[in-house]
C-alpha cells in the first residue's frame, strides 16, 4: 500500500494540466524558433567541444542526495544544472533543451529525492549582459530524466524554492521578477498540487519581489520568507522579514528588532531543524558603511521578535550583499550557523562570534589556484551528517567530509562562462576571459574529461579567481599578452620575461572630466600597426607604445544628441581593417560614433538603432563603409534582437535581424574570405547567412543552447571558435561550408569535400599503446542532394578496403568525425591491450557512395607527436 501511494504522489508531483497561466516570457516564442531552424537545418556540422574546465565557473546552486551521497547536482547560474551518480567521477547535464539555461533555484523533495523542482532564470542582479532569464518553474518525477513546465512564465528571476517536508506537492517559490523593470508577477507564489495551478500568497508591488523561503521540518505549518526591493535599485523600504503560521495562507510582516527603511537590501533566512520557533535572518542593511553592512538577526519567538547576534562588524559584504546573503543552520545543532558572504563563515555560538572557513583543497584537475574560491552562493548540509558539506561559489563546486577542514574542488565540468577571446593565428593557441575565474589559454582541441584538462591560466589573482575580460595577442611577437579585468584594468604581460604592466589609460592631469569604463571595456590591438592601442570608456585613448603612454583622441563618447542614448561608457571599439584610422565604437545605450580621422573628430551616427547595449561591431572587409552592429537589451530586460548594417559608416541602418530567433544577439562576425557570409551569435546559438543578413540558418550540431559571447576565426585552419557564457568553447571547421558558399556547387547533386590530414595518435615507444589523450578524429564532409544511405569506405594503395560505415545522410552537408580506429577485438588473454587498432601513417582513398555512384577522396594519415616531447 505505502508503494501504491509513493507513485501516486510522484504521479500528481510535476502534472501539467490546470496551472494558473502568466504572460509567456519573450524566451519562449523566441526557444520555438530556435528549435524550428536547429531541426531544419542544412549546415548540421559538428560542433567540438574544446572544454577548458580547470577554472570551473559560477555555480550557484548544489543538491545532494541524502540517500545516495554519491548522486549529486550543480546547477550552474549560465551553464544550466548537471549531476553526477559517480561521485564526481564524471558528469552529465540533465537540462538541455529547455527554453531557459539561466538557473535561478533547485530543490530535491525531502521525501523523495527523486522528485526535483527547478526554478529558471538566475537570481544575480549582475549587469554584464548574461544574467539569464528565465521561463518559470520546472518539475522532475524521474531524478533529472523527464522535466515537466509547470508554470510561472513571467517570473524571469527565481530565488529559492521550499518543498514540504513529507508532502511534495506543496512547493512555495521565491519569485524576485524581473531585474530592470517593473512587472506584477513577482512575490511568494505556493501550489498544494504539484504546480497543476499556483497561488500568489505574498505581494507587494512592480517593484519587490520575494527572495527567500524556508518551511519548518518539524512543523511545517511555520515559514518564513523575504521580500526585497529589486528594482530599480538594490534597497528599499519594501525588504523585509514575514512570519506565517498557517502554511503559507497568510503573512504576518517581523518588524521588531529588524532593521528598516530604504537601505534595506537582500536578505537570506534558515529555520532550525528541530525549533521551528528559531530562525535567523542574514541582512544586507546598508543603513551602515558599506563594508559593514552584514548582519545577522535571530527569532526565538516564532518570528515576533528579532535581536542581532554579534556585537561587532561582521566584514562579509565589501558592498556587494546583493550577491550573497544566504545563511544555513546545522541540522543537528541550531546554535551552528554558516553566512554566505564573500568568504563562508562559520558560527557554532549562535552567530555571537564568528571565523572564516578555507581549508585545505584538492582538485580533480591540477590548478594554479589554491584555495577555496572567493563568492559564496549556496550550501548544502547533509542532514544525517553535518560533517558532509557542499558548497557552492564563483570558482564552482567543492564537497568536504570533515566541515570544511579539506575539500575536493570538481573542476572537471566544462562550464566556463566567457565575456571574449582571442586568438594567437601562429599557433590556434585561445585566450579567453571569464566571470571570476581569470584568464585562460590552451589549444583548440577536442576536449576528453579522462585526461588533466591541458588549459592553464595566464593571470589568477591572489584569492584564485578574478574577473578575465578583453585578451589580446601582439602579432610580431606572441609572447606580449594583453589581458584585463573589470572597468578598464588592462595589462601587459611579457611572458618571456614574467613581467606584467598595468597600462589603464587615465585622464590627463588636470582634467575636469570623469572617466567611466564599462564592466567589460573595450580595447585592441590595431590591425595597421602591431604597438598601437585603443583603449574605450566614454573617452577612446590612443597608445603608440603598447600602453606606456596614452593621448585620449575623443570626446565624452557617452554623451549622445539623443536623449535616450546617453550612456555609461562604450561597449565596443574597433578599427577597419580595410582603411588605417577608421574607428568605431558603440556605447552601453545605442550611440554609434564614426571617426574618419583616428579619432582628431567623431560624428554620431545613432538614428535607427534601438537604445540597447551595442557589444559586437564588425567593419567588412570587402566594403571599406559597410560595417555590421550588433546589441543586446538584457540589462535592460529587453529579450528581443537586434542586428544592422550600414552602407555608409553608420549614416544609416538596415536591420538584418530578421528570420533569426528573436533574442539578444551578442556577436556579428563576417567570413574572412567570401564577402556575403555572416556569422552571428545569439542568446542560444550560431547562425550563418549567405547574402549578407537577408536570410539565416542554424549553424552545426551538437552544441548546447548556450548563450554566445563571442565569435573567432584561427584563419590558418578556418576554425570557427565559439566562447560561450556557461558552457565553455567550441570550435567548428568552416572549410566544407566555405566550399559550398562560394557557389560552385549545384544543391541536388553530391559533393564530397577535400578531407584534412588525419592524424593518429602517438604509440609509446615503451609498451607500444596508444596514448588516448593525442586522439584526434578526422572530419569527413559531404553534401547530398537528397537524402539518402550512404558508405563510406577506406581502401589502401591496392584498393583492398580496410573500413566501411553506412551513414543515414540528410540533404544538405553531413558530417562523419572518424577517430581512425579500423580494426576491434577482444581477448582472454589476462596481457592483451590492443583491443582497438589505428590506421597506418599512409596515403589512402575514402570513397563515398549511394550504391550506384561513387565519389573520391585522398586521405593522408600522419603519426601523432608525443605530448611529451621537449621543442629544442
Amino acid at each position: 500500500m505505502r508503494r501504491v501511494l509513493l507513485l501516486l504522489i510522484i504521479f500528481s508531483s510535476c502534472f501539467l494540466t490546470g496551472f494558473t497561466q502568466q504572460p509567456a516570457s519573450p524566451l519562449e516564442a523566441s526557444f520555438v524558433q530556435y528549435q524550428a531552424m536547429k531541426t531544419s537545418t542544412s549546415y548540421p556540422l559538428d560542433w567540438i567541444p574544446l572544454g577548458p574546465m580547470v577554472n570551473s565557473a559560477r555555480a550557484d546552486v548544489v543538491q545532494v542526495d541524502p540517500t545516495h551521497p554519491g548522486t549529486m547536482y550543480v546547477g550552474f547560474g549560465s551553464g544550466s544544472l548537471w549531476k553526477t551518480v559517480n561521485h564526481g567521477i564524471s558528469w552529465n547535464p540533465i537540462f538541455e533543451e529547455q527554453s531557459s539555461f539561466g538557473i535561478g533555484d533547485v530543490e530535491l523533495a525531502p521525501s523523495n529525492p527523486s522528485i526535483i523542482y527547478l526554478g529558471t532564470g538566475e537570481n544575480l542582479k549582475k549587469p554584464r549582459n548574461f544574467t539569464l532569464p528565465g521561463t518559470g518553474m520546472y518539475c522532475s518525477a524521474d531524478a533529472g530524466k523527464t522535466w515537466q513546465h509547470i508554470g510561472l512564465e513571467d517570473s524571469w528571476a527565481i530565488a529559492e524554492i521550499a518543498i514540504h517536508p513529507k508532502d511534495p506537492n506543496i512547493v512555495l517559490v521565491a519569485v524576485l521578477g524581473h531585474l530592470w523593470s517593473k512587472n506584477p508577477n513577482r512575490g511568494l507564489f505556493r501550489t498544494l498540487n504539484g504546480g497543476k495551478s499556483w497561488q500568489k500568497v505574498l505581494y507587494k508591488d512592480e517593484m519587490t519581489g520575494a527572495n527567500d523561503i524556508v518551511i519548518s521540518p518539524t512543523n511545517p505549518l511555520v515559514m518564513y520568507t523575504t521580500l526585497w526591493e529589486v528594482y530599480p535599485g538594490i534597497t528599499g523600504k519594501n525588504s523585509g522579514v514575514h512570519r506565517s503560521a498557517d502554511g503559507g495562507k497568510t503573512w504576518t510582516p517581523c518588524t521588531k528588532g529588524l532593521p528598516s527603511g530604504p537601505k534595506v537590501g537582500r536578505i537570506g533566512l534558515a529555520v532550525s531543524q528541530t525549533n521551528p520557533a528559531k530562525a535567523y535572518a542574514l541582512v544586507d542593511n546598508l543603513n551602515n558603511a558599506r563594508d559593514e553592512a552584514a548582519e545577522l538577526y535571530k527569532t526565538t519567538d516564532g518570528g515576533i521578535t528579532w535581536s542581532k547576534t554579534h556585537a561587532g562588524p561582521f566584514k562579509i559584504f565589501p558592498g556587494i550583499g546583493w550577491y550573497f546573503t544566504d545563511v544555513y543552520v546545522n541540522p543537528k545543532n541550531d546554535e551552528e550557523v554558516f553566512c554566505l558572504g564573500v568568504r563562508l563563515a562559520h558560527s557554532t555560538d549562535g552567530g555571537k562570534t564568528f571565523t572564516f572557513i578555507g581549508g585545505k583543497v584538492s582538485r580533480m584537475n591540477p590548478s594554479l589556484a589554491q584555495g577555496l574560491h572567493l563568492d559564496q552562493s549556496e550550501l548544502w548540509i547533509n542532514p544525517q551528517n553535518p560533517q558532509h558539506i557542499a558548497v557552492g561559489n564563483d570558482g564552482g563546486f567543492y564537497l568536504s567530509y570533515d566541515k570544511g577542514l579539506s575539500w575536493m574542488h570538481y573542476n572537471n565540468i566544462p562550464t566556463g562562462e566567457f565575456y571574449d577571446i582571442t586568438i594567437d593565428q601562429k599557433s590556434e593557441t585561445i585566450y579567453g576571459g571569464t566571470q571570476d575565474d581569470a584568464t585562460v589559454y590552451g589549444p583548440a582541441k577536442e576536449i576528453n574529461p579522462r585526461f588533466p584538462d591541458p588549459w592553464k591560466y595566464l593571470w589568477i589573482d591572489p584569492w584564485d579567481g578574478g574577473d578575465g575580460c578583453v585578451s589580446q595577442v601582439d602579432p610580431t611577437d606572441d609572447a606580449i599578452v594583453y589581458y584585463s579585468m573589470q572597468h578598464g584594468a588592462a595589462v601587459r604581460l611579457d611572458r618571456r620575461a614574467d613581467t606584467t604592466r598595468s597600462i589603464q589609460p587615465e585622464l590627463p592631469k588636470g582634467s575636469k572630466d570623469t572617466l567611466t569604463f564599462n564592466y567589460i571595456t573595450p580595447y585592441f590591438i590595431s590591425p595597421h600597426q602591431g604597438q598601437t592601442l585603443y583603449h574605450g570608456g566614454n573617452f577612446i585613448f590612443k597608445s603608440k607604445d603598447r600602453g606606456d603612454t596614452w593621448k585620449v583622441i575623443s570626446p565624452n563618447l557617452a554623451k549622445s544628441a539623443i536623449p535616450a542614448k546617453k550612456s555609461f561608457s562604450t561597449g565596443a571599439l574597433v578599427e577597419s581593417k580595410l582603411t588605417k584610422g577608421l574607428l568605431y565604437a558603440g556605447t552601453d545605450r545605442g550611440a554609434f560614433w564614426t571617426s574618419k580621422s583616428d579619432g582628431a573628430s567623431w560624428e554620431e551616427h545613432s538614428q535607427g538603432l534601438a537604445n540597447n547595449y551595442i557589444r559586437s561591431i564588425c567593419p567588412s572587409r570587402f566594403a571599406p563603409s559597410r560595417v555590421y552592429l550588433a546589441m543586446t537589451g538584457i540589462n535592460y530586460d529587453d529579450l528581443h534582437g537586434y542586428l544592422y548594417v550600414s552602407e555608409d559608416d553608420g549614416a544609416s541602418w538596415e536591420s538584418i535581424a530578421v528570420g533569426l530567433p528573436d533574442e539578444p544577439i551578442n556577436v556579428v562576425l563576417e567570413d574572412p574570405t567570401l564577402p556575403n557570409v555572416l556569422y552571428v551569435g545569439t542568446l542560444r546559438g550560431v547562425y550563418v547567412s549567405f547574402d549578407r543578413g537577408k536570410s539565416w540558418s542554424f549553424l552545426g550540431k551538437n552544441i548546447p543552447a548556450a548563450a554566445v559571447a563571442d565569435l573567432e576565426i584561427h584563419e590558418a585552419s578556418m576554425d570557427l571558435i565559439v566562447a560561450t557564457h556557461g558552457r565553455g568553447l567550441y570550435k567548428l571547421n568552416l572549410r566544407p561550408l566555405q566550399a559550398w558558399a562560394a557557389g560552385k556547387l549545384a544543391p541536388d547533386q553530391d559533393h564530397f569535400f577535400e578531407i584534412p590530414t588525419a592524424k593518429r595518435p602517438w604509440y609509446n615507444s615503451a609498451g607500444g599503446e596508444p596514448d588516448y589523450r593525442t586522439v584526434e578524429k578526422t572530419p569527413i564532409s559531404f553534401w547530398l542532394g537528397t537524402a539518402k544511405s550512404v558508405t563510406l569506405s577506406l581502401r589502401d594503395a591496392a584498393n583492398k578496403t580496410l573500413w566501411n560505415k553506412t551513414i543515414a545522410g540528410q540533404k544538405g552537408l553531413n558530417q562523419f568525425r572518424w577517430d581512425l580506429v579500423f580494426k576491434q577485438q577482444e581477448s582472454d588473454y589476462p596481457y592483451f591491450v590492443h583491443y582497438e587498432e589505428f590506421l597506418q601513417a599512409g596515403m589512402y582513398q575514402m570513397v563515398l557512395s549511394d550504391g550506384k555512384n561513387e565519389l573520391k577522396r585522398p586521405l593522408v594519415v600522419e603519426n601523432g607527436v608525443s605530448p611529451y616531447r621537449v621543442e629544442r
